[in-house]
């Protein structure tokens, strides 16, 4: 690579984590942290717990929620996972805290509490 390559790459490399940085200050300037849903799920009543899932995720579309896993997790200490792992991103912890708190959602919590045994957190991430 001759001198004059190398100084337009670094110059793009520059480039781009000049904009990166300005994107990150920007993100922690607006005050929005993501915050993520993360819940244990294990179904005992695999028919109305796809019912209620059917439901839950109309419910998530408003709040601009995604699913970021869905599966059990390989777990390398402690007691072994009795359970699913389902991890929801949301925007802010004010969009997840609206969802939990909406009516649609609200109607469903007791489908969801017959059709398997959970323990739903609701956490903040940190800003990217």
């Amino acid at each position: 690579m001759n001198s004059r390559t190398a100084k337009l790459a670094l110059t793009l490399i520059g480039g781009a984590a000049a904009t990166t940085a300005v994107v990150r200050g920007l993100r922690a300037r607006s005050g929005k942290t993501p915050a993520y849903l993360v819940a244990e799920v294990e179904v005992t009543d695999p028919a109305a717990f796809e019912a209620y899932v059917e439901k839950a995720m109309e419910s998530l579309k408003p709040y601009n929620a995604r699913v970021i896993s869905n599966s059990r997790p390989d777990v390398k200490e402690g007691a072994p996972a009795q359970s699913h792992v389902i991890i929801l991103a949301f925007d802010s912890m004010a969009d997840a805290q609206k969802w939990y708190g909406s009516s649609p959602y609200k109607e469903l919590i007791p489908e969801r509490q017959k059709a398997a045994r959970t323990r739903l957190y609701l956490i903040e991430g940190t800003p990217s």
